[in-house]
């Protein structure tokens, strides 16, 4: 399951999703992140940061997405 939030309707390169797995191993897990999507994009990638504590090989300690 996954629900995408606005915190600005006036910003839409700018939005927060969550995602809860509805099964394997992180089933039952709620995880947030928060992207924005540059005005440059195409050329330049999206900024994806996980707000939720978790162990994946890439995400980093701080959030940071490995793209």
């Amino acid at each position: 399951t996954c629900k995408v939030n606005f915190p600005d309707p006036n910003k839409l390169h700018y939005f927060q999703l969550t995602v809860i797995p509805d099964e394997g191993y992180y089933q039952g897990g709620k995880f947030q992140f928060e992207i924005e999507v540059p005005d440059a994009y195409n050329m330049v990638p999206p900024k994806v940061k996980c707000l939720t504590r978790i162990w994946h090989p890439n995400i980093t300690e701080t959030g940071e997405i490995c793209l």
